[in-house]
């Protein structure tokens, strides 16, 4: 029994340490981020909204915003008001679409802001992300037909 719990807390101390320092780990995960967004191919998971009314709302469902090249894939929700949007609802933040115009710079060392914009026959968005070298981002969305919302989460470094 006690050479079974050996092997398992062994095992699970190996997943855990994958033989790098906390430095290292770091500059890992800089240097992941850095070279997916200088390919324009990266996935921000969320795990909070910020809508323009009421509060914060933590996200367990999966919600994510990749970018693939040209595309923007937005599947993220969303909480507030409405101006013009078709019967039913419409798409909301769910949809594929082409980016018409994309900017990246850095602010400061350690943050990325990307400037995005896209439309669909709902709506004409701009997306702006700012990425931490870290690998949490933050994700502000303004549009025509609804009130701005933001998010804030994780960009996938595996």
């Amino acid at each position: 029994m006690t050479m079974v719990a050996a092997v398992l807390l062994t095992a699970c101390a190996t997943t855990q340490n994958d033989g790098l320092t906390k430095e290292q780990r770091r500059a890992k995960v800089a240097r992941m981020v850095r070279q997916q967004l200088a390919e324009r191919h990266y996935t921000i998971e969320v795990d909070h909204c910020y809508p323009r009314r009421g509060g914060s709302r933590r996200i367990d469902y999966g919600y994510e915003l990749t970018v693939s090249g040209d595309t923007l894939k937005s599947y993220l929700p969303y909480f507030g008001r409405a101006y013009h949007i078709p019967y039913g609802g419409g798409k909301g933040l769910h949809f594929n679409s082409i980016i018409t115009d994309y900017q990246q710079g850095l602010v400061k060392q350690g943050l990325t802001r990307i400037v995005i914009l896209t439309q669909n026959e709902e709506d004409t968005y701009q997306y702006v992300v700012e990425v931490f070298e870290n690998a949490n981002a933050s994700i502000q969305v303004f549009s025509r037909e609804r009130e701005d919302i933001g998010f804030s989460g994780t960009m996938k470094t595996d």
